[in-house]
């Protein structure tokens, strides 16, 4: 008789296992649907592989991380070029130049931009792009873009190449983003001398209008009917002392030369907390060789009521840099 109870015993206790172990499975699996592996293994195909990094959670970016948006050795890019996304517009632009980019709304760009290098046409492979921090911990927005050779004893393909990288960073829609570029991107922009210009800035608590005298650099990069300017302006004659603006951006030109650049940092120019600056403006003639710009402030913080806006005049100080592509037919 107590073998008959102690065998009873062993069965609802075998029973109420296996009801939980049931339970745990469902709790896992909703019910009536089926893993991604077990759905393969119906269909006979293998288990579906996890997504790259770069394709998960590019909205979660922490500061300063880079995550590959794309990469590779051939690019209709065929000279040395740089784009900076700022904003939907730009990268809209930039995805007609690689249609396998991800659709990234205007949302993104709140907390993030993107990068894309493109080296120029190499006679032969082994040729890439690095994008990487640059500085110390804690320089979030500087990024070095250089360019990697093969070694002398490599075996590459004996072919026309042209290497590039585009990556997203993490960067506040408040701060600047600079770049330090290897000579085959330096040599690519052409550089300005900004003749006239000025700057006023208006609101806070004074209400007055501060006016600063413009002075300073540009450099110029190229591309069909995309351009990326490189900005190195000093303001005197405020208040406050000098100011500063330094910061790249990129935009689109039309066939008659109008340039915009739908996001530029003013820099010290106007007080945080901003909000960036748009530029218009137009080259004066076919080879390019005067700029006039005018920016202003997009939109002023309510609470402090700051706004701004300015114009300059710039002259290039040397001609357009020469085309390195074998069969290149890219327009400046």
């Amino acid at each position: 008789m107590a073998r008959k109870k102690f065998g009873t015993a062993i069965m609802l206790a075998a029973l109420v296992f296996n009801t939980m172990t049931t339970s745990a499975c469902a709790a896992r699996t909703p019910q009536g649907a089926t893993s991604g592996d077990e759905q393969s293994k119906k269909k006979g195909q293998p288990p579906t592989a996890p997504l790259p990094d770069a394709e998960k959670n590019l909205e979660a970016n922490v500061s300063g991380e880079i995550k590959e948006l794309a990469a590779g050795g051939y690019s209709s890019v065929k000279e040395s070029f740089v784009v900076v996304a700022r904003d939907a517009e730009t990268y809209a632009s930039l995805r007609g130049l690689n249609d396998q980019l991800p659709a990234f709304d205007a949302n993104f760009f709140k907390s993030n931009a993107v990068v894309a290098a493109f080296l120029g046409q190499r006679r032969s492979g082994g040729y890439s792009v690095r994008i990487t921090r640059a500085g110390a911990a804690g320089a979030a927005n500087v990024l070095r873009i250089s360019e990697q050779t093969p070694p002398k004893d490599a075996v590459v393909t004996m072919a026309l190449t042209a290497a590039f990288r585009i990556v997203s960073v993490a960067v506040g829609d408040e701060q600047p983003l600079a770049l330090e570029l290897d000579a085959t991107w330096q040599e690519a922009a052409r550089p300005y001398k900004v003749d006239a210009g000025e700057f006023t800035r208006m609101g806070g608590f004074t209400g007055r209008p501060e006016r600063s005298t413009l002075r300073g650099d540009l450099r110029i990069m190229r591309h069909a009917r995309l351009a990326t300017v490189f900005f190195a302006l000093q303001g005197t004659g405020g208040a406050e002392g000098a100011h500063a603006l330094e910061d790249v951006a990129s935009g689109t030109v039309t066939p008659e030369g109008a340039l915009t650049l739908a996001r530029l940092d003013p820099g010290s120019f106007v007080p945080p907390p901003r909000h960036p600056l748009r530029a218009r403006g137009s080259f004066a003639d076919l080879h390019e060789n005067k700029l006039s710009l005018t920016f202003e402030i997009m939109q002023a913080k309510v609470n402090d009521g700051y706004g701004g806006q300015g114009k300059l005049e710039a002259t290039a100080t040397a001609p357009p840099p020469k085309k390195r592509a074998v069969d290149g037919d890219d327009p400046m």
